[in-house]
């Protein structure tokens, strides 16, 4: 008797498991916590409650619905992008920072966003994407944004930034793009901002002097924009062999180097060389840039005949203009011109 109550009994137990009423689960994360929601409700107090943000009210408490926010999945604010607004004014909220899961901060085309880069944004150490562009924001680059070690793009153009260009920008591991053109910054460009890590960088249209710092990494940098500054010395360096580069802007600067023996990297499309004191002769391997579809080498000191090649005939006469004293096709033909 005691054998079958023990065969059984396993039987027993498994129909009075399946039985047995299912454990709750416990409730998932709310979407937009209060945290979230207060922090986004201070911000458009702070920004004179534009009519931008109408649906930032706390009547709606789920801020994920609202306009220029979203979230992630499990209901945390990680996206905020304000953008094409004149009705907002104001300095970059300090509450922003309550924001502790944001990933990407867009302030773009704000004319009333006025002020310094406030130092609470280094709280938010989940950020990527930091966006804060054709404001009125004023006053220095804080160097703490080094704290935010996973910051993969930074665009501060056209604002009215003042002062040089934080050394610790070259410290950020993951930083990949980086424009800061359209502002007033001055003083060189660090040393380590050229070398090795970005697929970007564009510093036109400031005050920066000084020779671009060498660099002979061979990283996969696409774009080069360093023209309308005050940048002296040699950029053949930006051409080493090996290295890939979309396009190359050093324009209207005081440059001066030997084009004469420089490679041309195949991959390059865009090239401008103009308004500075290169000189030497228009090297054979810009001739074979059968990618090339901007080109421009005038106001320079070049001299010599051209290469007698496709790639330099087809992009006409205006590439070639003011230098020293180029000649041959298609120069000659625009003299008859």
């Amino acid at each position: 008797m005691a054998s079958t109550t023990s065969f059984f009994l396993p039987v027993v137990l498994l129909v009075a498991a399946a039985a047995a009423p299912a454990r709750s689960s416990p409730h998932p994360p709310p979407r937009c916590p209060p945290s979230d929601l207060h922090a986004l409700l201070s911000v458009k107090q702070s920004l004179g409650n534009p009519a931008t943000l109408s649906t930032w009210s706390p009547a709606s408490g789920d801020c994920c619905k609202w306009d220029h926010v979203r979230c992630d999945e499990a209901g945390r604010v990680n996206n905020v992008f304000i953008d094409g607004a004149d009705d907002v004014h104001g300095q970059i909220p300090s509450a922003v920072a309550g924001l502790t899961a944001l990933m990407s901060l867009s302030l773009f085309r704000l004319p009333g966003l006025t002020g310094a880069i406030p130092p609470c944004l280094t709280a938010l150490s989940n950020l990527q994407f930091l966006t804060i562009s054709h404001t009125n924001v004023s006053g220095t680059i804080p160097e703490s944004l080094v704290r935010l070690r996973i910051l993969d793009s930074v665009d501060l153009s056209n604002n009215r930034l003042t002062g040089s260009i934080p050394n610790s920008f070259a410290d950020l591991p993951n930083l990949r793009s980086l424009d800061l053109r359209h502002n007033q910054l001055t003083g060189s460009i660090p040393a380590g901002l050229v070398q090795g890590q970005f697929r970007s960088l564009i510093l036109s249209y400031n005050q920066l002097t000084g020779p671009i710092p060498r660099d002979d990494a061979q990283d996969e940098i696409n774009t080069v924009d360093l023209s309308h500054n005050r940048l002296t010395g040699d950029a053949s360096h930006l051409f080493a062999p090996g290295r890939p580069i979309g396009k190359v802007d050093l324009s209207w600067n005081n440059l001066d180097f030997d084009l004469s023996k420089l490679v041309f990297p195949p991959e390059l499309t865009y090239l401008d060389l103009s308004h500075n004191r290169i000189r030497g002769t228009v090297p054979a391997s810009l001739a074979r840039l059968s990618t090339l579809e901007k080109l421009d080498l005038s106001y320079n000191h070049l001299c010599g005949p051209l290469p007698k090649m496709h790639g330099v005939i087809r992009h006409g006469c205006k590439p070639y203009e003011h230098n020293q004293c180029l000649r041959g096709a298609p120069i000659e033909t625009c003299h008859r011109l």
